[in-house]
């Protein structure tokens, strides 16, 4: 190997070398990007979910929750009983943006949970 193939061995090196550090900053770049907004993605639609605020005032169940702006998927809340068992719907189906308040009696049945599904998500929250 002569002196002028080994310079430019090293020169071809050092280009596939920085080559390979700008993909890697790419790439890297990317993937901060796309997490930050399927992130931003899971926070806007786990608003309704973070928000349900459930109260029990003697046998009045009363849940609260505030649909935002440009919410377009249905929303089931249903009273259940300790084994799950569906008791009462309070709603099913879509719902307009702003405030939303359901009750219920519910001294008449035995239920132990509000349960609340939109969009793959849902949640529980014991009645007590």
């Amino acid at each position: 190997m002569t002196a002028e193939s080994f310079e430019t061995f090293l020169e071809n090196a050092a280009m596939a070398l920085l080559l390979m550090l700008a993909v890697l900053a790419g790439w890297v770049i990317l993937k901060r990007m796309s997490s930050a907004m399927r992130k931003g993605v899971i926070a806007a639609e786990s608003h309704l979910v973070d928000g349900l605020k459930v109260t029990v005032n003697r046998a009045t169940v009363v849940v609260g929750f505030t649909v935002p702006d440009g919410w377009t998927a249905d929303c089931h809340l249903t009273l259940v009983d300790e084994s799950r068992v569906p008791l009462k719907t309070l709603h099913a189906g879509p719902l307009e943006r702003g405030d939303h308040s359901f009750s219920c009696d519910v001294s008449e049945i035995k239920a132990a949970f509000v349960c609340f599904e939109t969009r793959g998500q849902s949640l529980e929250r014991r009645i007590t």
